[in-house]
């Protein structure tokens, strides 16, 4: 039998544990990936890409791939019984808080394969074909009985990640409960053709006393993502043709349509759950065997390339030997909370999506078809929208690994994105941070006195900010101090912030919450 062993294994090769691949390979850290499947999905599945995920595509370099590839939802359009009732104008409504102030249509299986060819053009691949048979912990390792191509195989790691979605093997072996519930209802969801008149730049909404059916445009003429509950007499029902569900479809929203080329056809039950903790000794857990939710808002996706994103950076400070193991306990602190709140909200979303009751049948057919269009009329509110959606609000203020404040901006935050004026150009803080080939980046701006020379220069790279009178109204604007220093982490999140530079202050606060083993070179 074959043996197989490396520090880091990756089980699953979906978005999630793709983006881990290429993060850790980022950062120069060697790995394997397994996945039962032979590639790559064909299957569109998750089909938003947010801001915030967006942001971390431009870091890799990827991003105007998607840009071309992909479409921009420019707003949703909302029916009531089968007649437009008003709209929602999404156009760039992010403003100028993000490179990409929109939301992307770009499908899973574009997104498996564009994360999948950007290993291939690093030298690295996955392992498809490769099924996990068992599990074992030895001492402080793991073993993992496979078949791969219809031979038997061993893997064996210090670290195991489980990127295997809900149904995750690895996350059964660990026996960490995955606690929740599940929908009683009956989803359906559809790859097709839709001849019906339906905006292609536009989600289109149509609500009814019994729920909402959702389309979503996806580039290429007339095609849609149809998302719905079936009627009560399908609870009990398996293969249900799309003959069937095309006819529900007509029957809820009152619109003539015809259907056509239909690529793919699935119904399930939705579940809500999250495991107790995002790891247990040295396994790790990420996107969908982490937890699961409603599609409300396009959340699933994007929160697995987050959390990929998070541990990634982790695993690679400790696997380097830069920082302790301890490190990576802050991974659960920072992405538990996440992931709480998430399954709150898209409950909450859903119930007023499917629930049949005269409470939520009036809110469908009375509310949100009228009050809906009128409220988001105003600047503030569509802001709000896309701050909360786009994940690009999500923050880390109370973890362990976040310090100081300079002016209204907190550690924890997310960098603002924002253009610094160097010798008379304008270019993108983020352009500046991601341009450093060191896990952290220390942003100074009137900090003329600053030595951060002795900072080990395998960890930092020290960035000054021209100061003068642009960047000064621009730190104004956004909330910032007139002088600040703040370390910016790998995934572009505020670790330590202060308006002023106390290097001494700075040297302890890292090297203990970030378990770093050296910061000042000798």
């Amino acid at each position: 039998m074959t043996t197989q062993s490396n520090d880091i294994i990756i089980v699953g090769a979906g978005p999630t544990g793709l983006m881990l691949a290429n993060q850790l390979t980022r950062f120069g850290v060697d790995y394997i990936i397994l996945d039962q499947k032979s590639g790559p999905t064909d299957q569109s599945r998750a089909l938003v890409v947010h801001a915030r995920s967006m942001e971390i595509y431009q870091q890799m370099g990827l991003s105007d791939t998607i840009l071309a590839d992909g479409q921009q939802n420019g707003g949703i359009t909302l029916h009531r019984n089968g007649k437009r009732t008003g709209s929602v104008n999404l156009v760039n409504v992010g403003g100028n808080k993000s490179p990409f102030p929109f939301m992307m249509m770009y499908e899973q299986s574009k997104n498996e394969t564009l994360l999948y060819n950007n290993l291939l053009a690093q030298n690295r691949s996955v392992q498809w074909n490769t099924t996990i048979n068992s599990i074992e912990k030895e001492n402080d390792n793991y073993s993992l009985k496979a078949t791969q191509a219809n031979n038997d195989i061993t893997f064996q790691c210090k670290y195991l990640i489980a990127c295997d979605g809900s149904k995750s093997i690895v996350r059964d072996f660990s026996q960490v409960p995955f606690t929740g519930g599940t929908y009683e209802d009956v989803f359906y969801v559809t790859d097709t053709h839709v001849n019906a008149g339906l905006s292609s730049e536009r989600l289109s909404l149509f609500l009814s006393d019994r729920s909402i059916t959702m389309f979503f445009p996806i580039k290429g003429d007339h095609r849609f993502r149809v998302l719905g509950v079936l009627p009560k007499e399908y609870y009990n029902r398996n293969d249900i043709p799309f003959e069937e569900i095309m006819n529900n479809i007509k029957t809820e929203i009152k619109k003539p349509m015809d259907f056509y080329d239909t690529n793919w056809h699935s119904t399930y039950k939705l579940h809500h759950k999250k495991v107790t903790h995002f790891n247990k000794d040295n396994i790790f857990f990420a996107g969908d065997a982490a937890h699961v939710h409603s599609p409300a808002g396009g959340q699933g996706m994007n929160t697995g390339l987050q959390d990929a994103y998070n541990l990634s950076w982790k695993l690679a400070l400790v696997q380097k030997g830069k920082a302790s193991p301890s490190l990576l306990a802050t991974y659960h602190e920072e992405r538990n909370p996440i992931a709480e709140t998430l399954l709150k909200t898209t409950d909450k979303f859903f119930a007023a999506m499917i629930t049949k009751n005269f409470y939520y049948s009036f809110l469908r057919l009375y509310i949100v078809p009228f009050i809906v269009p009128l409220v988001t009329k105003l600047r503030f509110v569509r802001r709000q929208m896309f701050l909360t959606v786009s994940q690009i609000q999500i923050s880390y203020l109370s973890s362990s690994l976040s310090k100081g404040k300079a002016g209204k901006i907190k550690a924890g935050l997310r960098l603002p994105y924002f253009f610094a004026t160097q010798n008379n150009s304008a270019i993108s803080i983020y352009s500046l941070v991601n341009r450093s080939a060191t896990p952290f980046t220390i942003l100074l701006y009137n900090i003329p006195d600053a030595d951060f020379t002795k900072f080990d220069k395998d960890l930092f790279t020290v960035v000054s900010i021209e100061k003068n009178n642009t960047n000064d109204n621009t730190f104004k604007e956004i909330g910032l101090s007139r002088s600040f220093v703040i370390v910016v982490r790998p995934d572009n999140y505020i670790g330590y912030i202060s308006a002023t530079a106390a290097i001494n202050e700075i040297n302890n606060f890292m090297n203990k919450a970030y378990s770093l083993q050296r910061i000042i070179s000798k």
